[in-house]
Formats: C-alpha cells, structure tokens, sequence
C-alpha cells in the first residue's frame, strides 16, 4: 500500500489576492515545491470566503497543513527591551503592559511574543505582536467558512526576519529587507545578525506593473509614480531607523522581494532614487534549496513560514488565540476517545479501562494546571514590581525637554561672571521671560545667541529667543545693563 504524500501549504489571504507557498517536508529538504496565486476584489469577508473555498479545491489543498500568514499592518509589533531573562516573567510584563501599546484592554486582543536576544545586563530584546482579537477572528471566519483549519498563525514580521536570518549571507552585516505585498509595504532591518527594526504601511500599490515600468510617470499631478512613492517611504522609514540606533548609523543596503514580480528593475531606479544599493532578495529562495523550480518572484514571508513549518525558526510568533488552541486539544481528545470507544465496543472490559484511563488523564491534565496556576501566582508580586520598575525607567527616558532641563540649558547660556537672572517667567503655552543685569549690552547679545544655538529637538522653540530692551541703570555705583529675554514658544510646540 502506497504511503499516502503530506503537503504543507503557507497560505496568505487579503483584500486583494490569494497565494500559497506548497512543498512536501518530508526528508532533508523541501519537495514539490509551487507557488500558486489568484487576483480579485475580495474587500467584502464572504467573497474572501468563497474565493478562498474554490482556490483550496482547485488545487487539492483540502488535506494540506496550512499555516496562514497576518501582515504587520494589521498588527501592532515592537522591538522591546525587558528586564528578564525568563521567557514565563517575559510573558506576564508583555500581558500587564499591551494597554501601553495599543487602545484596547487585555481582554480584546491576543498577545504574543519572543525573545530575540538575551543580554549580558539580564535584560532581553523581545519582539512583541499584539492584535485585536477582531483581526484575528475574522481572519478565522473566512478560513472556517473556505473548509481551512490552520496549524498556527504567523506573523510576516517574524516570517521575514526568520527568512532572512536562515539564508542571508554575513556581509553586509547591516541591512533591511523590504517586502512588496498586495496590501502594503514591510521594512525590516537587521543588524549583525539582529532584528532591530520592524514597520509596516498598508498600501494598494500594483507592484507587477511598477515593477516592469519603475520610472513610469503618475497618473495625476499629485500622483509622483510607484517607484518614486517606495523610494519616499524608504527614506522616511530608514530615517526613523537610523534616528533610533545605538550609534546613529544608517542602512546602506537595502533587499527587495516581492512574491509575484521580478524586481531587478524596480532595485535599480531605487537606488538611483535613494542612493542606497538596492538589490533583489535573491538569497531567500535558498531555502527552497529547490533551484529549478519557476517562481514568479520572491516570497520571503512564505519562505519564513516554511521554514517555521519545518520546524527550524528560531524566531516564532503564533497569533492563534488560546481558546482556539484549547478547543482543537479538547476536540482531539474527544476523537481519541471515540476511536477508542469504537475500537473497544466488542470488549466491554476494555472499554471501561479506556474510560478510565480518559478519566485519569483529564484528571491530570486538570492537575498539571492547578500546578501552573499554583506556580504562576506568587510570580504576580514579582512581575508587578518589575512593572514598576519600567515605568520608573519610562519616566526617566521622558524628562527629555522637561523644565528643569530647560532651566538648566538658560544656565548654560549665560556668560560666566557677566550676566545675572533676577527673574524668570515660564508660562505653559507661552514660553519664557528672563529679566536681569548684565555688564554690557554685548553679554546680553551673547546670551541670547547661546541659548539658540542650545535649541534641540526636545526644545525647539529656543531658536526664538530675541531680546527685548536693554536699559543702562546704576548698581552700586556701577554702570550695569538691565535687559528682558524672551523664548517665545512655537506653533508646533504649542499645539504638542
């Protein structure tokens, strides 16, 4: 009798398009590997359905392992810093602190998350995903309504750094990978073999004609072309990068995939756009390890997921909400029992040992998890005041801007020994007054260039210092100046 062939299917669903990455995992490598996709308005969830339905017949995808694949612009995803190095404390900061990232209580979003890097100073760098459970529900509702029941739910996100980690090569060791989507655009950098950088932007872009005509004009005035738009969200998302790392350092490299257009054209009017080497992704189809097979481009979060399914990703995100999972293990002890009920019916004897034997082991299982709760509660303290101990640090990281750093910036301005404050007016909405005495009118110019040249970011509005009069008076039998300063603040500032 034959032995009968198990496929695994990484299944991506939108609003605009149905694609599924299929191979055959058994053995050393993938096998059999296609790559199928239609096109369509399937804005409206029972179209979705019924389009899904007629694509999982038509390609005998009934008795696959499917793993679905959420984009990162229906999710929020950080990089976040933690103060554990235990994934179960991990876990219960990220629970206790999701209303910190997204406008929803605990009970309306499923949560989950993984360490990236474990650091020297006890702390971890953890890559969180955070959806609200209507995303996901409706997620499953097409599949349920299309026959599909997924192993697990992926985040591209972590598909596209599990591709890249697996097949990229050591040089340059900095880069970031951009996927091309019928629903939008995923930037992910990584640095020296560590996602450091993760957004997303939801767009309807027709990639396949931008592709094949990169520097074709926009339709309108307003509308600059495809490739110029990508080349304009690259700069501004590499910025923001390159403004959140360590030490300030941009990306000069830049990998371009898209799972159905060859984007070797697209690379080379971006990086004449950008300035940055753009080049094609090419590296992700090594994990295929299939190289005669024709693909219509690069699948990089497919290719994440594949590798996830074979169980060889060191970065996993499920977003499969727990009652789910928990009523599929329900469900499969059921079908155990039924089978070994029928299996059993003749013996009537063995059949009360396997009732027995159910009932021993939901006894455990409800044992095992009055354990864990047992375990988990004095952790709750524990995990309370390491919360705690973030917000402390939260606070300290916003005193950036704050009014003593104000204060202390007018300080720093002053000319030593020339210059004095005898009053100082700091009106929220407003700005600041300085009135005081000073030597000369020259020590007042100087002041008042010194606390603009001391405008930042966090205090902007110093570029607006001027002063107001200088007026020579008599001091103790001194000649002295008397001067008023004002750092009015800005319309941006104000409206912060």
């Amino acid at each position: 009798m034959a032995r009968k062939v198990i496929h695994t299917s990484i299944l991506q669903v939108d609003a605009h398009s149905i694609s599924v990455l299929r191979f055959q995992s058994s053995g050393a490598t993938p096998k059999d590997t296609v790559f199928l996709r239609v096109t369509g308005d399937y804005a409206d969830p029972e179209q979705q359905a019924q389009a899904l339905r007629a694509f999982v017949e038509e390609n005998g995808l009934d008795a696959d392992v499917i793993y679905t694949v959420l984009p990162r612009y229906d999710i929020t995803t950080r990089i976040i810093t933690l103060p554990s190095h235990d994934p179960v404390e991990i876990a219960g900061m990220v629970q206790f602190s999701a209303e910190e990232y997204v406008p929803y209580t605990a009970d309306e979003v499923v949560i989950d998350q993984c360490v990236l890097r474990k650091l020297e100073t006890g702390e971890s760098e953890t890559l969180i995903a955070i959806a609200h459970k209507d995303v996901v529900e409706n997620h499953l509702s097409v599949l349920r309504e299309a026959g599909v029941v997924p192993e697990k739910i992926l985040l591209s996100t972590a598909c596209n750094y599990v591709a890249a980690l697996a097949t990229h090569p050591e040089e340059p060791s900095r880069y970031a990978l951009v996927s091309l989507t019928a629903g939008g655009i995923e930037i992910t950098v990584i640095d020296n073999g560590n996602p450091v950088f993760t957004r997303g932007i939801a767009t309807t872009q027709a990639w396949e004609k931008i592709a094949a005509e990169p520097d074709a004009p926009g339709e309108s005035m307003v509308d600059m072309g495809g490739a110029e738009e990508l080349a304009a969200e690259l700069r501004g998302s590499l910025s923001a990068y390159q403004r959140e790392s360590s030490d300030g350092t941009g990306v000069e490299t830049i990998y371009v995939a898209c799972a159905y257009a060859h984007v070797d054209a697209l690379c080379k009017s971006l990086s004449s756009k950008t300035g940055m080497d753009c080049k094609a992704a090419a590296f992700v189809l090594d994990a295929l390890d299939t190289p005669d097979v024709a693909l219509p481009g690069l699948p990089v979060e497919a290719v994440g997921g594949l590798i996830e399914a074979r169980g060889r990703a060191d970065i996993q995100i499920n977003l499969l909400p727990e009652k789910e999972v928990e009523a599929r293990r329900l469900a499969n002890v059921k079908r155990i029992a039924v089978h070994a009920a029928i299996g059993a019916a003749a013996v009537i004897l063995a059949l009360g040992g396997l009732y027995a034997q159910a009932l021993y082991q939901r006894a455990a299982f409800i044992n095992e998890l009055e354990q864990r709760v047992a375990a988990i509660e004095p952790q709750v303290q524990g995990i309370t005041e390491k919360r705690q101990q973030l917000n402390i640090l939260r606070r300290q990281v916003d005193r950036q801007g704050s009014v003593i750093e104000q204060l202390a910036r007018l300080v720093q301005a002053a000319p030593d020994g020339r210059l004095n404050f005898s009053r100082l007016s700091l009106r929220r909405g407003d700005g600041i007054d300085i009135w005081g005495r000073a030597k000369t009118v020259i020590d007042v110019a100087e002041f008042t260039t010194n606390v603009r040249d001391l405008a930042d970011v966090h205090l902007n509005f110093f570029r607006q210092a001027r002063s107001l009069y200088e007026t020579q008076t008599e001091e103790r039998e001194q000649n002295v100046w008397s001067y008023q300063v004002e750092v009015p603040m800005l319309e941006d500032d104000n409206d912060s």
